[in-house]
């Protein structure tokens, strides 16, 4: 499990990147369609288990 920031990008340069020719299906207008976004998540911390425990991590722990 992690927790973190969710953010919505809706800058043409970061939607173009993302962008992929079957995305049509979805967004009609292409890129430029209005309801097109990224969405950006930033984990801040953790938990997983392993060996019949869990143990909780912090990101900033990892780098």
């Amino acid at each position: 499990m992690l927790t973190g920031t969710m953010e919505v990008l809706q800058d043409d340069k970061t939607k173009q990147e993302n962008w992929r020719t079957g995305d049509t299906m979805y967004y009609k207008q292409g890129v430029t369609d209005p309801d097109c976004c990224v969405l950006k998540f930033t984990a801040i911390k953790g938990r997983h288990y392993s060996d019949l425990k869990t143990q909780s991590f912090d990101m900033k722990d990892l780098k």
